[in-house]
């Protein structure tokens, strides 16, 4: 009987200490966030978040996952930044570390050799101003740029949600009222601290909602919804010509 009361009792602990694990998480997740700010070092040495297309999580919250930021991924950001503007290779970090709101700088060690194999490749010409060069994009590059453009506007996309979660948290921490900072991007709660509207919200809670109570549906089925998403995110795609005016 006691050997009975004693699983018991320590089954009862194991269940709390869960249950405290589990509300602790999103405080774990908040705190991680905080370390990669400017109070610590932000992620350097090729750490950037994320597992899914374009060196992102798929889960959309946007802090890490462990997966090394590839050479590949950090040269397609460089390009797409010096189409923007011809910079040197410290106002490329700068740009990249304001773009996610100093969540990711990446080290001059990391840079400048990959801004020195694009030049190597013809995708950028160099122009030295002193001691210092100043990249522009070349027809190469511009070509490889236009043939990549999908994946790179990707990540730079995530660089923003990134930056506006950095906002969040920081906010947070200076007692601002902006909600929970470890929500989910497509959570109702970083909708509102996003800005969302009322209506954009509902519609991705609807679409969620319409999709989980299809998740055993039959092949064809999935054939059918599959069918209609791909025509509503073709839609969705399709940029407004008088969107900018709203």
């Amino acid at each position: 009987m006691r050997d009975h009361r004693h699983f018991h009792a320590s089954h009862g602990r194991d269940h709390a200490a869960h249950h405290r694990f589990a509300d602790s998480f999103s405080l774990h997740r908040l705190w991680h966030a905080w370390h990669a700010i400017g109070r610590h070092p932000h992620p350097r040495g090729g750490r950037f978040p994320g597992g899914g297309p374009g060196g992102f999580s798929d889960e959309g919250d946007g802090f890490p996952r462990g997966r090394k930021f590839t050479s590949d991924d950090l040269q397609l950001l460089l390009l797409a930044l010096i189409d923007e503007r011809p910079s040197h290779g410290y106002e490329l970090i700068k740009a990249l570390e304001a773009r996610s709101n100093g969540f990711y700088s990446p080290s001059p060690g990391m840079v400048y050799p990959a801004l020195t194999y694009l030049e190597e490749l013809g995708y950028v010409s160099v122009q030295t101003e002193g001691n210092r060069k100043r990249y522009e994009l070349a027809d190469a590059g511009r070509d490889y740029l236009a043939a990549n453009r999908e994946r790179a506007e990707l990540m730079l996309a995530k660089l923003s949600h990134i930056a506006r979660k950095m906002d969040m948290v920081r906010r947070a921490f200076a007692g601002d009222a902006v909600g929970n900072p470890g929500a989910d991007a497509g959570s109702d709660e970083f909708g509102r601290a996003a800005g969302w509207l009322p209506e954009f919200i509902e519609a991705r809670r609807a679409l969620k909602h319409a999709l989980l109570m299809r998740d055993n549906a039959s092949p064809d089925e999935q054939r059918r919804i599959a069918a209609i998403l791909a025509r509503a995110t073709a839609e969705i795609e399709r940029k407004p010509e008088n969107s900018d005016k709203a």
